[in-house]
Parts: structure tokens; C-alpha cells; sequence
């Protein structure tokens, strides 16, 4: 998008990974708390608007990857999804709190399970709180994520009924989490599946066990030790003929995240809420973030899908 500067790592950018300057982009709220009285400097979003326009828009909710660990609100992916601006939505980038890697090889146990799903969530109540504010559609909330991000919006949805999994002190708490069409591409689902898969795939490299499980970072334990607890971060469980729509996008040669994640979340909502409630698109040579799914065909088909069941 010519409107965005792309700033890589370096004096100018302390970060590991290029980040955005919505330069070109004149309507934007950027470093929103979403959180205002408990203020994170983690729980905050981006808010880009079309150019023209009083609303009230749709809304796309981009929630970003990084294996749980890592990805910001404003880095290089982000880009990827602004031609929602030229498709009449509103964009809004979230970060939340993350399983950071500390100096001495741990990690931020801020960030494990359920406390992002409670951050997005709260996100969320505050789009639709200030939905007048910001000339957004309250009614018409679209929510994406890919990867760690695909999985944390497939949690929100399947569990957007479950009070269990809100935090109210974030704000809010009378305000609906509620989205209307969820894109999941090439998400993280069941994390005991994840678990294995990290497992074997590190032994295949000769890492050794656990070397790259993220699953288990997230989790807070070894994830295949306590099966019964990760049942509760299962997307699969929390499916409810409630369901809003699905689209489930993943490639079979994933080095990351196992296809099956994706395959037996798609099962699961057909079983439960029958055919018309997902759509699944395999890409046989799909690789993790492969940059096919950026090329305009599988662009297009996303925006016309979330404008279908959005009934824009």
C-alpha cells in the first residue's frame, strides 16, 4: 500500500522486525489504550479509517502472529491487510500482552493463557463503546488473525458467550464481545496438537524435545502433561451452534503449525453448526505466512466473503 512507509531494524527502528508509517493515511488514531482505566503498555490498538466517509464503517480487527511470543500492532504484516481501508472498512491492528522472551531465556508469564484472549476481548467492548467516537458500524464487526493471532481469534468467537473467559476489570464489561464473520489463516488451534507437532518437528532437526514449543510457552506447562487443562484453550471445545461464521484458511505444508489444527476446527464447527457456518481453503504447497495468500485472488475472495456475511 503506497500510503504506508515499511521502516526496517536498524538506529531509526529498535525492533527485530520492519515496522509501518501510516504516513499517506490521514484518518488514523494510533496507540489507543483500549483499557483506559487500567492502562497496559501492551493493551493498545490502531485505528485507520477510509478516506472518505462518515461511516458508520464495517470493522476489521486484524489480530497479529508471532507464535505467541513475539509480533506488534504496527509491524510489517499489518500492511498486509489495508486494503480493507480501499474495501470500506474500518482497520484496527490490536496488541496484547505477550509471552515475551526475557534476557536470561524465559518468558513473560504476563502473556500465557487466558490473559491475550482477555485483552482481545476487551478490544473489542471498546470498539463498540466508542463505536459512535469513531464512526464504526457496532453491528457489523469482522475479526481476523493468523497464526498465534488466528488462533486467539478463534478463541474470542467460539467463546464470546462464556463469561468465564472475559475479564471485566478491563472495562467495559457490560459492552457485547461479539463478532460477526471470524478469518482464521493458518492458526494455531488445539495446543496439544501444537505441542506434538513442535515437539517432532525439533526432533527432526535435531533440537532436540520442546526446543520450539510454543504451545507449551503459552500454555504456562508442558501441554501433552496436563491434556484435561488444555481442553479449556481448545477452540473445538467452546463451539456452539452460536457460531458466527468461519473461514478457515491453511496451507498442508505448514513447517509451523499442523494442518490438522485447522482441519479438525472446520470438522468441528460443521458437526456442530452444519456447512453453511465455515468454508475451508487447504492450499496443498502452502507454506506458514506464505505470500500466496497476500496474492489478489485470495484477497479478493476474503473481503467478498466478510462482505457476505456482514450483508454489505
Amino acid at each position: 500500500m503506497d500510503k504506508v512507509n515499511i521502516i526496517p531494524p536498524g538506529p531509526g527502528n529498535p525492533n527485530n522486525t520492519p515496522i509501518i508509517d501510516p504516513v499517506g493515511i490521514t484518518r488514523k488514531f494510533l496507540d489507543l489504550s483500549y483499557t483506559p482505566d487500567k492502562p497496559h503498555p501492551m493493551r493498545k490498538l490502531d485505528l485507520f479509517l477510509p478516506e472518505e466517509g462518515d461511516g458508520p464503517f464495517p470493522v476489521f480487527i486484524y489480530m497479529h502472529g508471532g507464535g505467541f511470543t513475539g509480533g506488534l500492532k504496527n509491524d510489517f504484516h499489518t500492511a498486509g491487510y489495508m486494503d480493507s481501508l480501499e474495501e470500506g472498512f474500518a482497520y484496527v491492528s490490536v496488541e496484547q500482552r505477550l509471552c515475551s522472551p526475557r534476557p536470561d531465556g524465559s518468558f513473560d508469564p504476563e502473556g500465557i493463557f487466558p490473559n491475550p484472549l482477555f485483552d482481545l476481548k476487551a478490544a473489542i467492548r471498546f470498539l463498540r463503546a466508542n463505536a459512535a467516537k469513531y464512526m464504526l458500524d457496532p453491528a457489523r464487526f469482522a475479526l481476523m488473525g493468523t497464526s498465534a493471532g488466528g488462533y486467539h481469534a478463534a478463541m474470542a468467537a467460539a467463546t464470546q458467550d462464556v463469561q468465564a473467559m472475559y475479564d471485566n476489570t478491563l472495562g467495559f464489561g457490560d459492552v457485547s464481545g461479539k463478532v460477526q464473520a471470524v478469518i482464521d489463516l493458518f492458526g494455531v488451534g488445539d495446543l496439544v496438537l501444537q505441542a506434538a507437532y513442535a515437539d517432532k518437528t525439533s526432533q527432526d532437526r535435531g533440537e532436540g524435545p520442546g526446543s520450539r514449543n510454543i504451545a507449551n510457552v503459552f500454555f504456562g506447562a508442558e501441554v501433552q502433561r496436563y491434556p484435561h487443562l488444555a481442553y479449556f484453550a481448545n477452540p473445538e471445545t467452546w463451539v456452539t451452534p452460536d457460531l458466527p461464521p468461519f473461514l478457515i484458511r491453511m496451507g498442508a505444508a505448514d513447517p509451523l503449525v499442523p494442518v490438522e489444527c485447522s482441519r479438525r476446527l472446520a470438522k468441528r464447527i460443521e458437526e456442530i453448526c452444519g456447512k453453511e457456518r465455515v468454508e475451508y481453503d487447504e492450499f496443498p504447497d502452502y507454506v506458514h505466512g506464505d505470500q500466496r495468500f497476500h496474492e489478489p485472488a485470495n484477497h479478493r475472495r476474503m473481503w467478498d466473503w466478510i462482505k457476505e456475511k456482514l450483508a454489505l
